[in-house]
């Protein structure tokens, strides 16, 4: 059964500045990213605001050992602000350990589909991972970048994430072919109550 990991604005985890969760459930408002492009730039970590905390997102650690090499197909919503800015998402997916270490590389960083439009869209693409054994207590990192379509050009770039709706703004996640059972805790609204049986 495949595995859909969602980009949240939630922390990770790990506790770190500018680590994200990437969660099993889409988010309840969706969040935008600026990032400062650069001419002739060639790839920038993706920035909380302009200028500001470089971002990335771990999944909880995996509960069982699972082995990747089925395809990955990422979504991610973008926009930038001008045609000049010639830019488009990139995606990186890495194997960590629990603590967070770079085990290995899961998926090369490379540009998903097209130069983003000015106005924002989602950009996707199926992924041939390199064939990874990712432990029990592993995490599962992604890093998503601005990267040159042609000559990169000054301006923004925005991603949109945590997202609540299929095809709206901020549906951004990553799906892989293989199913992943992680650590993750499940949101409880505040109008559930959690008793013997009840749900309220």
């Amino acid at each position: 059964m495949p595995t859909t990991f969602f980009l949240r604005d939630l922390a990770s985890t790990l506790g770190g500045a500018g680590q994200k969760a990437a969660l099993a459930r889409r988010g309840r408002a969706a969040v935008t990213t600026t990032t400062t492009t650069t001419a002739a730039g060639t790839n920038i970590t993706i920035t909380a605001t302009a200028g500001g905390q470089a971002l990335s997102w771990f999944s909880e650690k995996l509960t069982n050992a699972v082995t990747i090499s089925g395809s990955i197909t990422p979504n991610i919503r973008v926009r930038e602000s001008a045609n000049t800015v010639n830019a488009g998402i990139a995606l990186l997916i890495e194997r960590t350990d629990s603590a967070g270490t770079v085990l290995g590389t899961i998926s090369a960083r490379a540009v998903i589909g097209t130069e983003a439009p000015t106005a924002e869209a989602a950009r996707t693409g199926a992924r041939t991972p390199t064939s990874t054994a990712c432990s029990a207590g592993d995490r599962i990192k992604f890093t998503l970048s601005v990267i040159n379509v042609g000559t990169m050009g000054a301006g923004t770039f925005n991603t949109y994430h945590d997202g609540p709706a299929a095809g709206a703004t901020g549906d951004s996640y990553i799906t892989f072919t293989e199913t992943f059972v992680t650590d993750e805790i499940i949101e409880v609204g505040t109008n559930e109550r959690i008793g013997a049986g009840y749900y309220g």
